[in-house]
C-alpha cells in the first residue's frame, strides 16, 4: 500500500470515527423533527379544510363531550397519508440536524410525537376532554379515544395505522435526510484524495 492509499484509508477510518462519536440517537433533533412534522401536518389540514373537506386520523374520533363518532374510511385514508407526508419532512428534517443515523432520529420524531399525543390523551381521559388539546384542534387524537366506552375494533386499527404511518414517514425521511451527510462525507473523502494524488511528492 503506498503513502497515498494510506492516507485516504486513513482519512476513511477518521469519517468512521466521527460517525460513532455523534451518532445515535439526537433527541433534539427528534423535537425538533416532531415541530416540523406538526407544523407540515396543521399546513396539511389547513389545505384540505380549505376545500371544505375534512381531515380525519382514525376511524373514529372522541369529541370534547367524550364521545365516539364515525368517520368516513375515506377521510381517515387521507388523514393517514397527510400522517406519512408530514413525518417524511420531519424526519427528513430531524436526520439532516441529527446528521448520521438518519432512520433512527427519523423515527425519533414520531416517538416524541406519540409520546405527546399519549400525554394529552390521558388529560382528556382523566380531567375532561376540553383539556385534550389534539382533539380540541383536530390533531391526531390516538389515545383518547381509549376514555370513550363504546370503543371498536374498527377504531383501535384506525389509530394503529396513523401510528405506522407516523413511525414509517419519519423512518423513511431520516434515511433522506442522512444521505446529505453521506455525500458530503464521500466527497471530502474523495477530494482529499484528488488533492493528494495531484501534490508532488519531495
Amino acid at each position: 500500500m503506498t503513502t497515498r492509499d494510506t492516507r485516504v484509508r486513513t482519512r476513511e477510518v477518521e469519517m468512521e470515527s466521527i460517525r460513532d462519536r455523534f451518532g445515535g440517537a439526537d433527541l433534539v433533533a427528534g423535537l425538533l423533527g416532531m415541530f416540523t412534522a406538526l407544523g407540515v401536518l396543521v399546513f396539511l389540514g389547513s389545505l384540505i379544510m380549505a376545500g371544505n373537506a375534512g381531515l380525519e386520523y382514525q376511524l373514529n374520533q372522541v369529541d370534547l363531550d367524550g364521545n365516539l363518532q364515525e368517520v368516513e374510511v375515506v377521510g381517515a385514508i387521507v388523514g393517514i397519508l397527510a400522517v406519512l407526508a408530514a413525518f417524511f419532512v420531519g424526519g427528513w428534517a430531524a436526520g439532516r440536524m441529527a446528521r448520521y443515523d438518519g432512520a433512527i432520529n427519523g423515527m425519533g420524531t414520531a416517538l416524541w410525537f406519540l409520546l405527546v399525543v399519549a400525554v394529552f390523551g390521558a388529560l382528556g381521559i382523566w380531567l375532561g376532554q376540553e383539556y385534550n388539546a389534539f382533539a380540541a384542534l383536530d390533531l391526531p387524537n390516538w389515545f383518547g379515544q381509549i376514555g370513550a366506552d363504546d370503543v371498536t375494533l374498527k377504531a383501535i386499527a384506525g389509530a394503529l395505522a396513523g401510528m405506522v404511518a407516523a413511525l414509517l414517514g419519519g423512518y423513511m425521511g431520516g434515511m433522506f435526510g442522512e444521505r446529505f451527510h453521506q455525500r458530503a462525507d464521500a466527497a471530502l473523502v474523495e477530494e482529499t484524495r484528488h488533492t493528494e494524488a495531484t501534490t508532488p511528492t519531495v
